[in-house]
């Protein structure tokens, strides 16, 4: 009896010096792992390659309020036709949900989606622009012309501002088209210390685009956010009622110059010039310049960082104003 335990028991010891430091983990069972994304500087469960979408959103005052906004993860906001501006909303950390009113598509908008590599969901466009997507072969999914069928007329609105898309579709759209994924450039550097930290008090913001429109932000302490106002009024989802909210606010100023008779625009987002970044209730002058499709701001020549979040990018006229305390 004494000699089986006593070989048991070199067996025992035999097999726990013959184990491995660790079990290696089955590829297919490798756990999931959280990405970064490359728009807002947040996790983003890690997923298939995805197109980054491009939203010509209305702001008529008949169209709001809007749909989709506050999912954006970074929204540039323009003058257009007389004193209305537009919103092209990029998408691409979220890819679902209903977006709109969708409005009509600008040359300079197209800078943007050109140099992001953006799929753009417009409603027509000015015939420069419709030319330069024919002429370019762009990645546009047009929702009055040729993908009419992908997008939704409502009736509790009338037209030009009741036309709507879901971003489920629009992805689906795009991949059925063939249209690259977006190539997971970094937009912005990212930093969880906000770059403002010894700027100016800008707890309250405002924005004169133009005599007949203003706009603004309003610094939310709880929830370490601005939130926007237009025409002084909070504006919401109008959908699920929240609130416009983002961590990073970008104030920039551009050569806006009519070009012809409907009042078309030439607004220059390609080159450079002044503005501020506000973060969590302060601001500071900041030189922008346009790099890959994105409005980025600089300090000194040197790249100023992102808090991670959402962003919004206002280009006023030369003529515009900004005020803030």
């Amino acid at each position: 009896m004494k000699m089986k335990l006593a070989i048991f028991s070199v067996l025992l010891v035999c097999l726990a010096g013959c184990q491995p430091d660790s079990i290696p983990v089955p590829k297919n069972q490798e756990p999931r792992t959280e990405l970064t994304s490359p728009i807002t500087g947040t996790p983003v469960p890690e997923t298939e390659s995805r197109p980054v979408m491009m939203v010509m959103i209305n702001n008529h005052p008949h169209a709001r309020p809007q749909s989709g906004l506050y999912l954006a993860d970074v929204v540039v906001e323009i003058l257009a036709e007389g004193e209305i501006s537009r919103f092209a909303a990029f998408y691409y950390d979220h890819l679902e949900g209903t977006v709109g009113p969708v409005r009509s598509v600008r040359d300079y908008y197209l800078d943007l989606a050109d140099g992001s590599g953006a799929v753009v969901a417009h409603a027509g466009g000015s015939p420069s622009a419709l030319d330069r997507i024919r002429n370019e072969k762009s990645s546009s999914i047009d929702g009055v012309h040729q993908d009419e069928k992908h997008f939704t007329r409502v009736s509790f609105r009338k037209s030009p501002h009741n036309l709507y898309a879901d971003l489920e579709v629009l992805r689906q759209v795009a991949a059925d088209k063939k249209f690259p994924a977006y190539d997971g450039k970094q937009a912005y550097l990212f930093s969880r210390s906000a770059a403002t930290g010894q700027g100016q008090t800008a707890e309250k913001i405002e924005l004169i685009y133009h005599k007949l429109y203003k706009a603004g932000y309003q610094y939310d302490r709880a929830s370490k956010a601005y939130i926007r106002y237009t025409e002084g009024e909070r504006q919401t989802d109008r959908e699920t009622e929240t609130p416009l909210a983002m961590q990073n606010v970008l104030v920039v100023f551009a050569k806006h110059q009519v070009i012809d008779y409907a009042g078309h625009r030439d607004v220059d987002i390609t080159g450079s010039g002044k503005g501020y970044l506000m973060q969590q209730g302060k601001a500071v002058p900041i030189e922008w310049k346009f790099r890959n499709g994105w409005i980025v701001p600089y300090s000194n020549g040197k790249e100023i960082a992102l808090l991670p979040g959402k962003t919004w990018v206002n280009v006023l006229p030369l003529t515009g104003k900004v005020f803030f305390q």
